[in-house]
């Protein structure tokens, strides 16, 4: 709605939308922590310090969403989810399915390494 001086202006929230609005923060609330811990978990998962964390490194810094990433990769969202988090470990082969998806490649092993 535009108000005579221009200024734009929502028409009021029903007492339904409100009553909406309130339950969605609650929820959010509620599950704020786990998000926040989610979070950490693929932080601390993608500076891990093997090919899985540069993997995992490659896929977060991917323009791909994550579901084609996924669906690419032959995973499944959670699969993938929990890859990212650290909370599951994936064979090398879907690992190089991963990296293929991405266009990662794995630096080549150094020598006495």
């Amino acid at each position: 709605m535009t108000m005579p001086n221009g200024e734009r202006r929502s028409p009021e929230p029903t007492p339904a939308e409100i009553d909406r609005l309130h339950m969605l923060r609650e929820n959010i609330a509620k599950e704020l922590p786990d998000l926040i811990a989610r979070d950490q978990l693929r932080k601390a998962a993608r500076e891990e310090r093997s090919i899985s964390g540069a993997v995992r490194d490659a896929i977060h810094r991917s323009e791909m969403p994550l579901q084609a990433i996924a669906t690419k990769a032959g995973l499944s969202a959670v699969e993938l989810d929990e890859f990212l988090t650290g909370e599951r470990a994936l064979r090398s082969d879907t690992l190089d399915r991963l990296a293929a998806v991405i266009g990662y490649q794995v630096p080549p092993a150094r020598a006495g390494a």
